[in-house]
């Protein structure tokens, strides 16, 4: 029993050693210039494999979004020197070094490097914000990371503010401090177009105790507050088409905007100084619809929301149709405001080929059966939009049974361009809607 103990022991200070072994290299690094070059000196104290070792090498920074440059040179066989940089300001941020594993000479022997460095760079301002928000915040950036107790020191403003460093977050969603960024939040709102001055004089000390003396003055202004300079429709506009974009335009570029419409839903889309809002349904004739918009500067200026209204044509007693091409696709049937009939239908398929036209028709002629030798497909009580697009019956085959496959489609498009409806709602549509009706189709 002594004697497989002194072998077990004998064993498990073999793999001991050779764990250590493994990991055990000379590594000395040292600054070559005040742009953060390091030059990093691996001796591995035996022969490693050479091949592929660029993707054997890893450096990564604590800073999200920090690229680091490389370049290797090999001294000896045994013998390996990095030259590495982080890219662009700041700089100075702790950088991991992985090399590894690398084959050796010896059989199942690999070696493996992890070292950490940061280059001392000189605390400076890089950026300061030219124009910011009346709520702030002030940007302040700078070459490397600082301490933020010297920077409150010698920081100055001719207002009240709250300093705090700011935060980044990494593509798996952890939260980095980055202590080389900082905001400057008013305590009060600050006057729009007003300027106001930021001043330091003092040492800041980096992350590496490195410490200098600086000084800086900046002026920046505060955004003008962005405001609506004309809308489609106009603010008391009559009359207006019962589907279309509500457009806002602004003075200046926006960040975000909010358009409400009351008892409607829709897609805001925003492009530079106007945005639009695209309704999912048609507008009810005769009716006034009141519109707030709200919203804020590429700066971060919040506007006054803003309010208009308008009111839409009154169709009277006539007939009109909304095919509407958004999931789940519906054709409905109107007379004036009311709702007289609400159909499941299928449109057109979205390739350029297949698509459903949008815009404003007026029905035309009619029928009771057609057939298409091009697709070989017919259908039943058929009603034109326009053109070769027509409202009608799930489709037929040549013996003029109803397609199973294009039947279970409905609600979603499938078609070459025409509507498709039940057999018995596309016999109710043919016998019950006039030629000449409004037909809206949109998505």
């Amino acid at each position: 029993m002594k004697r497989k103990h002194i072998i077990l022991l004998f064993l498990i200070s073999i793999l001991i050693m050779w764990i250590l072994f493994s990991r055990f290299s000379r590594v000395t690094i040292r600054q070559l210039d005040d742009l953060g070059t390091v030059k990093i000196t691996i001796n591995f104290y035996i022969q490693v494999e050479q091949e592929g070792i660029e993707d054997k090498i890893k450096l990564s920074s604590e800073r999200p979004g920090t690229e680091i440059i490389k370049n290797l040179i090999w001294i000896d066989d045994t013998t390996l020197e990095i030259l590495a940089m982080e890219k662009a300001l700041p700089k100075g941020f702790n950088t991991e070094l992985k090399v590894g594993p690398l084959k050796t000479s010896i059989p199942g022997l690999y070696k493996l490097v992890k070292v950490n460095f940061s280059a001392e760079i000189s605390p400076f301002l890089t950026g300061m914000s030219s124009i910011a928000a009346s709520t702030g915040p002030i940007e302040l950036d700078f070459s490397t990371p600082i301490k933020i107790q010297d920077l409150r020191k010698g920081l100055v403003a001719d207002f009240d503010y709250v300093l705090r460093e700011r935060y980044l977050i990494d593509e798996n969603g952890k939260v980095f401090k980055d202590c080389s960024s900082f905001e400057l939040v008013p305590k009060e709102p600050l006057v729009p177009g007003k300027q106001y001055e930021v001043k330091f004089d003092g040492l800041l000390s980096n992350y590496t105790d490195g410490a200098s003396k600086t000084a800086f003055h900046r002026i920046f202004t505060v955004a003008d507050v962005p405001k609506v300079v004309r809308t489609q429709p106009q603010d008391s506009e009559r009359d207006v088409k019962l589907y279309d974009q509500v457009l806002v335009e602004f003075d200046e570029d926006m960040k975000e905007v909010d358009i409400e419409i009351e008892k409607m839903s829709g897609d805001i889309k925003l492009e530079g100084k106007t945005a639009a809002f695209k309704p999912h349904t048609v507008f009810v004739p005769n009716t006034t619809y009141r519109v707030r918009v709200t919203g804020k500067s590429t700066f971060g200026e919040a506007m006054a929301p803003y309010s208009f209204e308008f009111t839409t044509v009154d169709m009277g007693d006539k007939w009109w149709v909304e095919i509407n091409l958004r999931p789940i696709q519906k054709v409905t049937v109107f007379r004036g405001n009311k709702i007289v009939k609400s159909m499941i239908a299928s449109a057109g398929l979205p390739d350029e080929e297949n698509r459903t036209p949008r815009g404003f028709f007026t029905l035309k002629d009619r029928g009771e059966y057609f057939w298409t030798e091009r697709i070989q497909e017919g259908g039943l009580y058929w009603v034109r939009i326009t053109d070769n697009y027509l409202i009608h019956s799930v489709p037929r085959d040549k013996d003029n049974e109803i397609i199973e496959e294009e039947f279970k489609k409905l609600g979603i498009p499938a078609s070459h361009g025409c509507v498709r409806l039940k057999d018995e709602d596309a016999k109710w549509f043919y016998e019950t809607v006039p030629s000449g009706t409004l037909v809206i189709i949109h998505d």
